[in-house]
């Protein structure tokens, strides 16, 4: 325990884990990394249906038309993977954010408690490594740890939140 008290109170609703779930695939959409494999998987395609053009196309109607086929399959690919992506933390985040399950949150100076039903855990800010929002969510990385801590935007005073931020950003930079 610590001595930073509690100030905030979140009690999860039926439709929490949906919204969780949801404001992760936007803050997926919103990561260079998720355009960088979807351009690799275009590229991977375009290759192919180029390769697959037989002889009498000239070389300008394979580098033009290719990328235009490989959109589909492209397309499917990751409308594919955001959706299973989608299901999955939906049923994680059902697990961790049923109906009626409070998380509570205190804030100090430099240190942030996060309390759920069944652990507390208390960061100092140098501990954690990202702090991005989506929607009514925030998602929390802690340094050396590529998971992602999901938390309702009411734990965070809007002032606090961007005191973090910056208190993250300026160690960044």
């Amino acid at each position: 325990m610590t001595d930073t008290p509690m100030i905030a109170r979140w009690v999860a609703t039926g439709d929490s884990a949906k919204q969780a779930a949801g404001a992760f695939l936007k803050l997926t959409l919103r990561r260079p990394r998720w355009w960088v494999f979807v351009a690799l998987v275009e590229l991977l395609f375009a290759v192919l249906v180029a390769l697959s053009f037989d002889e009498r196309y000239a070389a300008v109607t394979r580098v033009l038309w290719a990328p235009v086929y490989a959109l589909v399959p492209t397309l499917g690919i990751a409308g594919l993977v955001l959706g299973v992506g989608y299901l999955l933390n939906r049923r994680l985040f059902g697990q961790r954010l049923r109906e009626g399950v409070v998380l509570e949150s205190g804030i100090g100076e430099r240190l942030l408690v996060l309390r759920g039903p069944l652990a507390e855990t208390t960061l100092s800010f140098d501990g954690i490594a990202s702090l991005r929002s989506s929607g009514n969510w925030v998602f929390l990385q802690q340094t050396g740890s590529p998971v992602l801590g999901v938390w309702p935007a009411e734990l965070f005073p809007p002032a606090d939140l961007a005191r973090m931020a910056r208190s993250i950003e300026t160690r960044k930079s």
